[in-house]
């Protein structure tokens, strides 16, 4: 496709130097592969977003994408769902695919949100879809550190409550605590002096645990070696204390078990306050 090529001829462009005349280059490149592509405007039909994107070193434009057709302009504009504040280069590589997780880069704060944050991951959906589907068809691969649906369906489970809250939903958690974790500066700070293994056993749902080690937060499904901490709760308070409880308050009811090694068990709440830092950084 002659737009994907153009736009991939953006991309080695150097990077260093981007101007006014590329960012409108990459705009126009972006609205016409929305436009002219079929299988994009199917995907998009639904979609009715206005974006603002003030770019810190040229100045604002704006994005709309409503009715299967997008199209920008240089400029503010009044009406708007949200607004990206950023450097030209985070919005260039954002248009033209380079950017291929806008979770993380949103994580990272490489660009500052405001408005409505479904519009936002409503933008970065189809962003994601473009880049898997068409910005990376020459690459054997293209891997997400988590999608925009995962984002949104935490937004649903606290809108609507605990009493959506599922098991299925562990590793959906687990996940966007680790793109956070990994990528957000505050939370980087918390874990960034930290060598822990958190065992989390949940009664009749399954085992999981936590590895904290070099400044990075992972997690994966069993049984640990040796834990600095062990913790045996059942899936309800699991969920409370995700979203609502002290831990201390379920642990004195007798609702969670703590196991820790003498010298770590200060650190049973570092989970807690990088959950309570997250919500947090959502506005959740």
């Amino acid at each position: 496709m002659e737009i994907i090529a153009k736009l991939k001829a953006l991309e080695t462009s150097d990077k260093n130097s981007i101007t006014i005349e590329e960012i409108k280059k990459a705009f126009t490149l972006f609205c016409c592969l929305i436009n002219e592509n079929q299988k994009i405007q199917e995907y998009v039909k639904e979609k009715d977003l206005s974006i603002l994107m003030l770019l810190k070193d040229v100045g604002p434009f704006f994005l709309t994408i409503q009715d299967g057709f997008a199209e920008y302009g240089i400029g503010t504009i009044t009406n708007y769902d949200f607004s990206l504040i950023s450097n030209t280069d985070v919005i260039f590589k954002l248009l033209i695919g380079e950017l291929t997780d806008p979770i993380e880069a949103y994580f990272s704060e490489l660009f500052l949100v405001k408005g409505d944050l479904y519009y936002m991951i409503e933008f970065f959906e189809i962003i994601e879809f473009i880049i898997i589907n068409y910005l990376k068809e020459m690459n054997s691969k293209v891997s997400l550190i988590i999608d925009s649906n995962s984002l949104k369906k935490l937004f649903d489970i606290y809108a609507r409550g605990l009493s959506v809250l599922e098991p299925i939903h562990i590793p959906l958690f687990f996940e966007i605590l680790t793109a956070f974790a990994n990528n957000n500066a505050k939370a980087k700070k918390l874990i960034s002096k930290e060598d822990l293994i958190i065992q989390m056993n949940i009664v009749n749902v399954g085992k999981y645990f936590i590895r904290i080690l070099d400044q990075k937060f992972g997690w994966a499904i069993g049984e640990a070696r040796n834990p600095n901490l062990r913790f045996e709760m059942g899936y309800k308070t699991l969920a409370e204390v995700i979203f609502e409880t002290n831990p201390i308050n379920a642990f004195m009811r007798g609702e969670i078990k703590v196991e820790a090694k003498e010298n770590d068990i200060f650190k049973v709440l570092i989970l807690k306050d990088l959950t309570d830092l997250l919500f947090k950084f959502l506005n959740l």
